[in-house]
């Protein structure tokens, strides 16, 4: 019999739809499945819980960002689930030296909350799932602060009881896509590590039966091996590529001579991209050099159109290009290229699987 709650573990499950690769692959935290338990006594009223969580990773060092999820009815010695899909960050590179750090926690308050207040919040989007790395990550500070003082205020509406609260430490470098579980009671419940996640994504003990006397939740970790250039429309690496890369497709050089001054002035630019590149924490180098290395084969159909209606052959680049793109080739751009939009097109066939659209 135990009292609070368990390390994070890793359940029996079917196999995930893709391993996590480190320094290969993006992943994304999503809170999958929660439960509250509340054991009381037979005099005891009806009362709410509240659920809130707050993340804080290596991304964002300086900042932990707050979450008021829900506000619920529990009834005594009743499982009480959320019922909630939330993403609990973006898609992230899979970097072996990167960490995580969320705390959740499920809060019985005796007294009635403002649930007019919420649901004017949830209207307003306030309360609103975790957010990391995107352009309105200062509006999500903003909102994290604002989210994280109404949690305060609420606790402190009437007598509140921590029925379940967990930190769970994310480090990438062990990190395995599919589900991890904590599970917790107040009330010296057995705390059954014996678990399963069945085919259709609950947990259940090892016999299929539900946890009816225990709170829980159930963190999914997901894998992609590439986002696409289109996420990557805002960077300034971007921008300076696509721009460049434009200007050359438009441009109608007369004779050799324009053509290579085009050809010196677009490795110029690639030289830039990469010290730019370099400082996004939110891309995977690899796919950065495959992003550039699908624009060089678009600019050598302008600048070499004979060349490139042919078969690409083992004649070597120029050093600054292979040092820029990783390949020494032309066979091993092409190859590159090719490699990159078979990611591409799995990549996007797992985020209909994922079905994330609507977190």
């Amino acid at each position: 019999m135990a009292t609070g709650a368990s390390q994070l573990f890793y359940p029996n499950q079917p196999n995930p739809r893709l391993n996590l690769e480190l320094d290969n692959s993006y992943f994304l935290v999503k809170l999958h499945d929660s439960q509250a338990f509340y054991k009381a006594g037979l005099l005891t009223e009806p009362e709410f819980v509240t659920f809130s969580s707050s993340v804080e990773s290596s991304f964002q060092p300086s900042s932990s960002t707050q979450s008021l999820h829900k506000i619920y009815s529990v009834q005594r010695n009743e499982p009480c689930r959320f019922g909630l899909g939330i993403n609990l960050t973006d898609w992230l590179p899979a970097r072996p030296t990167d960490w995580l750090r969320i705390n959740l926690k499920y809060t019985v308050s005796k007294d009635k909350p403002l649930q007019n207040l919420m649901a004017q919040l949830e209207q307003t989007g306030l309360v609103a799932q975790v957010s990391l790395l995107r352009p309105d990550w200062a509006v999500a500070l903003k909102v994290s602060k604002i989210v994280g003082q109404l949690v305060s205020y609420l606790l402190r509406e009437g007598s509140q009881h921590e029925i379940f609260s967990s930190t769970i430490d994310l480090n990438l470098q062990d990190l395995k896509a599919g589900y991890h579980v904590v599970v917790g009671s107040h009330s010296n419940e057995i705390l059954q590590t014996s678990l399963k996640i069945d085919a259709n994504g609950h947990l259940t003990d090892i016999n299929g039966s539900s946890l009816s006397r225990l709170s829980y939740a159930v963190i999914q970790v997901l894998a992609l091996k590439r986002r696409g250039q289109e996420i990557a429309r805002d960077e300034p690496w971007w921008e300076l590529l696509e721009a460049v890369k434009e200007q050359i497709l438009d441009a109608e050089p007369a004779n050799d001579q324009e053509r290579r001054k085009l050809s010196i002035d677009w490795r110029s630019t690639l030289t830039q991209v990469r010290v730019l590149a370099r400082k996004q924490r939110g891309f995977l180098l690899p796919e950065i050099r495959e992003i550039i290395a699908v624009a060089q084969v678009e600019v050598d159909a302008k600048l070499a159109p004979q060349r490139a209606n042919e078969a690409f052959g083992m004649e070597e680049l120029p050093p600054e290009l292979q040092d820029c793109l990783g390949v020494r080739t032309e066979q091993e751009l092409s190859k590159l290229v090719q490699d990159y939009q078979s990611a591409l097109e799995v990549s996007q066939q797992l985020l209909e699987e994922y079905n994330l659209s609507g977190d």
